[in-house]
């Protein structure tokens, strides 16, 4: 609501809403706007219940909206999943094929080790049979041409022992060097065809390399999908809880209750700290309580108010939860630590006063004896006796009785001096000429 009072001219009319205008041009009371007031306010209260009620009804559809959006993330849910599924199905897959890959290329870089190695070698020897060819090859077209002259040069002369012996020795050289030569090819041509498989599978190397490097690259774009939709996934799973969880407490009718006993309640009290009195006795009842720990905490007070259905639970939680080591007392410290965060106005007296109901006087006597009277024996031990107390005592009694007879008149010229220990300086003395009289 807007300000309506202004300090130097109160209440002005025209800053009151239209209704309150119309009402005192209705009531001939424009001069007076400050009578208004009231129905300005009540005004702005129908106003304010107006807009509640609209918002509670508002309200009321919400709950069928929450149920619509659940329905919506249901199904946004599945087919995140679907391509989650999808995406880990293309991973796996791509992770596959890369660890197939690498394993191959693995031992192809092996292979290539040792056929580089037998390269260099079989380049050697390749050369040494070219070497040896040709030299062969030369001698036995020089042989040939030889043997072709010999032969025409027989025709011509008489035909001699030692002609004769040549041009056969030449014929077999040449008939050798034609057996040889083909040997000699074809050991080349096997030789040169091993260095092509050599060179090839190396270039099948360096093509296997490329095709690694691509093969990775698929695979972290698989990799990168697989998150994405494992990003969106978890989005909407988050979505999905929290539309649930408000459906849950939309749906209920016992939501600030739910919502009161779910949060970590601390304790009201002032100067609460883990060594006052509660804390201490808190300890002691969880080392003496044994089993009776769940009938005290049946008797403890809680305020706002606990119904049994809650205590029940308290208990079988607590109960569930502890089985090994002193499994009494820690139970009992998780029972009082609850029911200290639960009781908002958690004393020392409502923890005796539970341990009365359930008849453990015993430990009653164990927190009289090492809380109670020792700090009733401190208190009276530090009230500290003033020695001038008595003094200053008689001194007020006769300043009150001095103060009544001059009020009354009894005393009428009194000159009054005060002379104490207390370290007050004297007062002049004061002299009345008439009665003093009591207004």
């Amino acid at each position: 609501m807007q300000q309506r009072v202004e300090d130097s001219k109160g209440i002005v009319l025209s800053s009151l809403s239209r209704e309150c205008q119309e009402l005192a041009v209705r009531c001939d009371c424009t001069s007076l706007s400050y009578v208004f007031a009231l129905p300005e306010t009540y005004i702005e209260a129908r106003r304010a219940v107006v807009g509640l009620q609209t918002w509670l009804l508002e309200d009321k559809k919400y709950t069928s909206f929450i149920q619509t959006s659940l329905k919506v993330l249901d199904e946004k849910y599945a087919e995140a999943k679907k391509m989650f599924e999808i995406g880990k199905a293309h991973l796996s897959q791509a992770e596959y094929r890369t660890d197939s890959f690498r394993i191959q290329l693995s031992k192809v870089e092996q292979e290539n080790e040792t056929n580089e190695k037998k390269l260099d070698e079989l380049e050697a020897r390749l050369e040494t049979k070219e070497r040896d060819y040709l030299s062969k090859r030369l001698t036995c077209e020089v042989y040939e041409d030889q043997l072709k002259k010999m032969l025409k040069e027989a025709d011509n002369r008489e035909d001699t022992l030692n002609n004769h012996l040549s041009i056969e020795r030449f014929q077999q050289e040449i008939r050798q060097f034609s057996k040889e030569l083909p040997k000699l090819k074809a050991q080349m041509d096997a030789l040169q065809g091993r260095l092509e498989f050599f060179k090839q599978r190396k270039q099948e190397l360096l093509a296997l390399r490329v095709e690694c490097k691509k093969i990775e690259h698929d695979l972290q774009l698989a990799l990168e999908d697989k998150i994405l939709k494992e990003n969106e996934l978890n989005r909407v799973i988050s979505c999905r809880q929290t539309i649930r969880n408000i459906y849950k407490c939309r749906a209920t009718n016992d939501l600030p209750q739910k919502i009161f006993y779910s949060l970590p309640v601390k304790s009201k009290l002032p100067g609460e700290s883990s060594n006052d009195d509660l804390s201490k006795a808190i300890r002691i009842v969880a080392k003496y309580i044994g089993r009776d720990w769940s009938r005290l905490y049946w008797n403890l007070p809680f305020y706002p108010m606990r119904g049994k259905e809650e205590v029940s639970k308290d208990i079988n939680s607590i109960d569930d939860k502890y089985h090994r080591g002193d499994v009494f007392r820690d139970q009992a410290v998780d029972s009082l630590g609850k029911w200290r965060r639960f009781h908002t106005r958690a004393k020392l007296d409502d923890l005796m006063q539970a341990l009365r109901s359930i008849n453990r006087l015993d430990i009653l006597q164990i927190i009289d004896r090492r809380i109670v009277k020792p700090k009733q024996s401190m208190n009276d031990n530090q009230e500290e006796i003033d020695p001038r107390k008595k003094e200053i005592e008689d001194l007020n009694r006769k300043l009150n009785r001095l103060f009544e007879k001059i009020h009354t008149g009894v005393i009428t010229v009194h000159d009054t001096y005060v002379y104490s220990k207390i370290g007050l300086d004297p007062l002049q003395p004061v002299r009345k000429h008439r009665p003093l009289v009591m207004h």
